[in-house]
C-alpha cells in the first residue's frame, strides 16, 4: 500500500490495518523543499552479500604467495538477515523525558517536526 497526500490519522490507521495483515507499507509527501518518507516492512528477510577475508598462510609473510594471496579477487559469502520494521505510529512516538529522549532528539532530523 502507498500513500502520499493523506493526514496523518489516516496513515496511522492505514498502517495499523496493514501491519497487523502483514502487508508492505509506504507514505511520504512533499512540501516544497521537505519532504519525507516511511515505510513498514513488517518482518523483512534479506540475502547481504559479505566479501570473504583472504587467509594468507602463517609460513609464508612475504614473497610470491602473500602477493598472490592479496592480488586475487574477492569471494563472497552470502548473509541472511531478517529486519522488524516499526509501525509508523511507534515511530511518530516521541517520549520527552529523561536522558535516551534527550540523545534521541539530538539526533531527531528537523524535519521529523515539519511531519507533526
Amino acid at each position: 500500500v502507498c500513500l502520499t497526500c493523506c493526514s496523518k490519522e489516516s496513515m496511522v490507521r492505514i498502517n495499523q490495518i496493514c501491519h497487523k495483515n502483514g502487508i508492505k507499507f509506504f507514505t511520504g509527501d512533499v512540501f516544497g523543499y521537505h519532504g519525507y518518507m516511511f515505510a513498514d516492512l513488517g518482518q523483512h528477510e534479506f540475502v547481504e552479500e559479505k566479501p570473504k577475508v583472504a587467509k594468507v598462510s602463517t609460513g609464508v609473510e612475504d614473497g610470491p604467495e602473500a602477493k598472490r594471496a592479496r592480488l586475487e579477487p574477492a569471494e563472497t559469502t552470502m548473509v541472511k538477515k531478517q529486519l522488524q520494521f516499526c509501525p509508523l505510529r511507534d515511530a511518530l512516538a516521541l517520549q520527552g523525558r529523561g536522558e535516551e529522549a534527550a540523545a534521541a532528539l539530538r539526533k531527531t532530523a528537523p524535519d521529523y517536526f515539519l511531519l507533526h
